[in-house]
């Protein structure tokens, strides 16, 4: 049974779904962070940031106390959730070319647990055309697809994303308005557009 009112992240124990994560449970949401550093989610569960973040060890007690987020290494966690944010790194070579082989991985291990009345928000960094590939890999599973890029200074994640603009976009207007939605919460202010702009 989905809960509307639950987001999972996958990648949320990492430097950009942490943050993210803790945000959106201030603002009522429920959250799981999901995450293959089991070292990172002993410390989350604990109450302790695995890095340094500005507000975010306290929020994170907080947050911990209230039972309103947990990290867990389980991907089937995400059948519970209505949205499903994924935050895998996508880290350049000495070439400078992306490697996305994790970030394609994760789209094939999720879309056994996925439904049409998921929403998919992509919120790692990518490059034109990435998003096409993903849709071929979910479309079967679930067609409610947005890219949401993110763009915030490592270390200020809670002071910045009150203040910048969110781009929003999606592969319809059903992915695209679920996504600024929850974004509405945690942003000052929306701004919509086509996926291939995104993700210029």
């Amino acid at each position: 049974m989905i809960n509307r009112n639950s987001i999972c992240i996958i990648g949320g124990a990492g430097h950009v779904g942490a943050p993210l994560g803790l945000a959106l449970s201030s603002k009522g949401y429920n959250v799981i962070l999901i995450d293959k550093n089991e070292k990172n989610i002993k410390k989350i569960n604990n109450g302790v940031m695995p890095f340094v973040e500005d507000g975010c060890a306290k929020l994170l007690k907080k947050m911990i106390y209230k039972k309103k987020i947990f990290a867990t290494s389980q991907l089937e966690e995400t059948k519970k959730c209505k949205y499903i944010i994924v935050c895998i790194g996508t880290p350049i070579n000495n070439k400078f070319k992306p490697n996305l082989t994790n970030f394609f991985n994760s789209f094939h291990k999720l879309k056994k647990h996925l439904n049409k009345d998921h929403i998919i928000i992509i919120r790692s960094s990518i490059y034109p055309g990435i998003c096409d590939k993903v849709f071929d890999i979910v479309k079967n599973y679930c067609k409610n697809l947005s890219y949401c890029p993110e763009r915030i200074a490592q270390g200020k994640s809670l002071i910045e994303l009150p203040k910048l603009s969110q781009i929003i976009s999606g592969k319809n207007t059903k992915a695209k308005l679920e996504s600024g939605k929850i974004f509405k919460k945690i942003c000052k202010k929306i701004i919509y557009t086509e996926i291939i702009e995104a993700e210029l």
